[in-house]
């Protein structure tokens, strides 16, 4: 089971960002029953769970991707609500 970091943009104006969070917060989805899940996969079961046809821009990484990123202070955290999911 991979750990995958979602970030929702705070200026997302078609669903309300830390509701987003709250509500897929610590979900295990199951992925075609692949242990090689996917960011697309994991995106894909996001968008299912919170009932929206398009991505909002909603990003998802595993979360050694996103140790990196923030780290390397690529990321300006004050922009996104954060959660995290199983897959």
């Amino acid at each position: 089971m991979k750990t995958f970091i979602v970030l929702i943009p705070v200026e997302n104006s078609l669903i309300e960002p830390r509701k987003a969070c709250e509500i897929i917060e610590g979900t295990r989805f199951d992925v075609n029953g692949s242990a090689q899940a996917t960011a697309l996969d994991v995106l894909n079961k996001i968008m299912l769970e919170l009932g929206v046809k398009d991505s909002h821009n909603i990003e998802v990484e595993p979360i050694t991707e996103f140790m990196d990123r923030f780290n390397d202070e690529g990321l300006n955290m004050d922009d996104y609500f954060m959660s995290y999911v199983y897959a």
